[in-house]
């Protein structure tokens, strides 16, 4: 090789390591820092009992409105993961006039009683949006524009996420998302929301099963009432034989 080609590979070398660099700088990309696995910290109870760990964390922020929209935001409290997290994208509040500021808020809060076949599992957080005067902003009617995600505790068998106001719980469309006991839902009200474990019913007899059984007992009982009756029945009396007329023919003579 010349020594001119290698001059002019190592030129080409350091221009590709200038562009690189000129990239670099003008959009940075950050590179993921893997660290291990994500541990599951044990749930926080807002009255734990026994062993179990309390003082759930909570969230409070502000994000300023700059636009005709609402803004950007994702607010979750402090668990690793959060036990409760409100995402919502540009747009998903209807803005109050005049609205300059958008506060966020997630608290656990007390629980009211457990709906019918199913139980509280964990805490029951309220979710509030509201502008710089404390008025609640209208989730707009939109696809996906607000999800919310709860974490259950880990030994939670199957559940779903049920959203309380005006003194009853509500059914919400639910996603499992499959790991750590996590549920997501697209918000249309914001309010009390909580993670309701159903209750597993005892196995049993179907109603059927007792209604067929009753039957064939009383078709079993109504055939032995018939068989019995039968055999006590007096057996027919027998035919008296005949007796035989003389007859009126007279003998030869």
């Amino acid at each position: 090789m010349r020594v001119t080609d290698r001059r002019l590979g190592w030129l080409f070398v350091a221009a590709g390591a200038i562009v690189v660099l000129g990239v670099q700088v003008a959009q940075p990309v950050g590179v993921p820092l893997y660290d291990g696995v994500v541990i599951q910290e044990p749930y926080r109870y807002l009255h734990p009992t026994g062993d179990q760990a309390g003082s759930p964390t909570s969230y409070s922020g502000e994000t300023a409105v700059s636009t005709d929209l609402s803004p950007i935001f994702s607010a979750y409290t402090g668990e690793q993961p959060p036990q409760a997290q409100l995402i919502s994208t540009r747009g998903g509040f209807t803005l109050t006039p005049g609205a300059t500021k958008v506060f966020v808020s997630i608290t656990a809060v007390e629980p009211p009683p457990a709906p019918t076949g199913g139980t509280i599992a964990g805490n029951v957080y309220r979710f509030s949006v509201t502008d710089q005067a404390g008025t609640a902003l209208q989730v707009r009617a939109c696809q996906a524009c607000l999800t919310l995600r709860m974490r259950g505790p880990a030994e939670i068998g199957e559940a779903v996420l049920k959203r309380y106001a005006d003194g009853a719980w509500h059914d919400v469309e639910t996603i499992h998302e499959g790991i750590g006991g996590t549920y997501v839902t697209n918000v249309l009200a914001l309010g009390d929301y909580a993670v309701i474990e159903k209750i597993e019913e005892e196995p049993g007899l179907s109603p059927i099963v007792f209604i067929g059984g009753g039957a064939v007992i009383v078709l079993l009982a109504i055939g032995a009432f018939l068989l019995f009756r039968v055999r006590q029945a007096p057996a027919a009396p027998t035919p008296a034989p005949r007796a035989r007329i003389p007859s009126k023919r007279k003998g030869r003579r």
